[in-house]
């Protein structure tokens, strides 16, 4: 349901989420300072009466007007007198991703957001931020499990396909998904979303060789910071330093067949001589089975030995891989959109701090 902004709103509550959805609607890399102080004495005086809500838009407004510690402990207060409600829970997750030092809180984000999830099964917002706090903790595989329960619930969420799109290509090494991501950031534009979808474009873009387009990229999705401006200078030198990362694995997704022999660490490497040395093995035992028959040695076992000992090195490189990039991206990206944008009407109405039609 959307907010219903009629004559007859009074309540404390009320007015605190009007005033929250203003700043949401006007919000220029952050929301004016009286909007959200408007906001968090109406939900201060919400509180009073014992109203959830009213404890939860207050934390959310301090949290969006900067003062994250104050947020963070009223929301655990907040969960701690009300463990069965989903709402502190969301936001709890929300406002800790929205931290200056996402990484730092993505596990706590991580478990406010699955107790958020078994209060409220079946909602996107909630599995697409899971999936979030889950890829910047390093959990991959659930992380892109909840991404596709994200996607189930909404194939739209653009959100959820770019969480997906990289989970694909540097956790899975699915090539095809770099054109994804350049696709979103296109589908991003037109939706009048932040550039720092670019971001991802850049890292599909690489991944396809094309640096040139990749640099293009990468410039325009820190195009809003104005240069020289030192509050917004880490943002710019975040996104460079993990464009750099992104090129120390060279031309292409990490694990690229020519690419097998440098990224073991060269013809001298413990895997490669290792390798050398079965494959030497199992080429005797095919010249000679009999001689191989007689001491207990099978072809075919040795194969086998190669095969793991190769699947379990590409995967480890994999794993490697993802957590190096993918937590490098969330690194950059999450807080890029807190800067750039507002929590999505989404995450309010998950916090349950909305007006209800009817």
């Amino acid at each position: 349901m959307r907010p219903s902004f009629g004559p007859m709103l009074g309540t404390p509550f009320e007015y605190g989420v009007i005033a929250l959805e203003e700043a949401r609607l006007t919000w220029n890399k952050g929301a004016a300072p009286g909007i959200l102080s408007r906001a968090a004495r109406a939900f201060d005086d919400a509180a009073k009466t014992g109203d959830v809500g009213g404890e939860v838009g207050a934390a959310v407004a301090r949290a969006l007007a900067g003062d994250s510690e104050s947020a963070i402990r009223r929301l655990r207060e907040a969960i701690a007198k009300h463990p069965d409600e989903a709402g502190p829970y969301v936001a709890l997750g929300v406002v800790l991703l929205r931290d200056a030092d996402p990484l730092s809180h993505a596990d706590e984000a991580a478990w406010a957001l699955c107790a958020a999830r078994d209060l409220a099964p079946q909602v996107a917002f909630i599995e697409r931020e899971l999936a979030v706090a889950l890829c910047a903790a390093g959990h991959f595989m659930a992380a892109l499990q909840s991404a596709r329960a994200a996607l189930a619930l909404d194939p739209e969420d653009i959100d959820a396909r770019l969480w997906s799109a990289l989970l694909r290509l540097y956790f899975g090494g699915d090539a095809s998904s770099s054109s994804v991501l350049v696709e979103l950031a296109e589908e991003a534009d037109n939706q009048l979303r932040g550039p720092m979808f670019w971001l991802g474009a850049a890292a599909g873009l690489y991944a396809r060789c094309e640096f040139h387009e990749a640099r293009i990229a990468l410039r325009r999705s820190i195009a809003p910071m104005k240069m020289g401006y030192e509050p917004e200078r880490p943002f710019v030198d975040a996104a460079r330093r993990w464009m750099r990362e992104v090129r120390g694995f060279g031309p292409g997704v990490a694990m690229a067949p020519d690419r097998w022999l440098k990224d073991v660490g060269g013809p001298q490497s413990e895997y490669v001589r290792t390798r050398a040395a079965l494959t030497a093995l199992r080429d005797a035992c095919q010249r000679d089975p009999e001689r191989a028959l007689a001491e207990g040695v099978s072809a075919l076992e040795v194969e086998a030995a190669i095969s793991e000992m190769e699947a379990r090195t590409r995967r480890g490189m994999l794993d490697w891989a993802a957590r190096l990039l993918l937590r490098g991206f969330a690194e950059v990206f999450l807080p890029l959109r807190q800067y750039l944008e507002p929590p999505p009407y989404e995450a309010f109405a998950a916090m349950g701090v909305v007006l209800l039609d009817g």
